[in-house]
């Protein structure tokens, strides 16, 4: 599951941004750049609208920006690393510096719920976390996840 949500394109490591909406806005640009069917500005006003309802981050620097999106036709992830942690109304209030994003098309609650758990599960795990907060390389990274063993 994990190597069809994974695209190089929409991997950025150690970039430095300030604030939670352009984090938001980085990994709107990720997807709309790997997919000629989606608009940066409506997959940003879709994150940002699931933001409203409640923060996506958990705790220990990670955050899992989600949403469903009537334009997207298949599940499709983005993964972005910061050099130095930002605000994002964790529950810990640490500062987040790891965002996996999600969208799913509109009508797919349940594999919307499957993917956020096994998103999860995989960031639960502090080695992990460390190596895709250390990974130089997209290549690697997607390398590394799609071949981990979730069983």
């Amino acid at each position: 599951m994990l190597d069809s949500l994974l695209v190089t394109g929409r991997i950025q490591l150690k970039a430095s941004i300030a604030s939670k909406k352009k984090s938001l806005q980085t990994l709107s640009r990720l997807f709309a750049e790997n997919d000629n069917s989606l608009n940066q500005d409506l997959v940003f006003d879709a994150f940002t609208a699931r933001e409203k309802l409640g923060s996506t981050a958990l705790e220990n620097g990670i955050a899992i920006p989600h949403c469903r999106f009537a334009a997207c036709t298949t599940a499709q992830s983005a993964i972005l690393t910061l050099d130095k942690g930002i605000d994002f109304d964790a529950r810990d209030g640490k500062p987040v510096d790891l965002l996996w994003a999600l969208i799913v098309p509109e009508e797919s609650t349940e594999e919307h719920l499957a993917i956020l758990a096994l998103m999860a599960k995989i960031l639960s795990q502090p080695a992990l976390c460390q190596k895709i907060r250390q990974a130089g390389d997209a290549n690697i990274l997607k390398h590394m996840l799609s071949q981990l063993n979730l069983d």
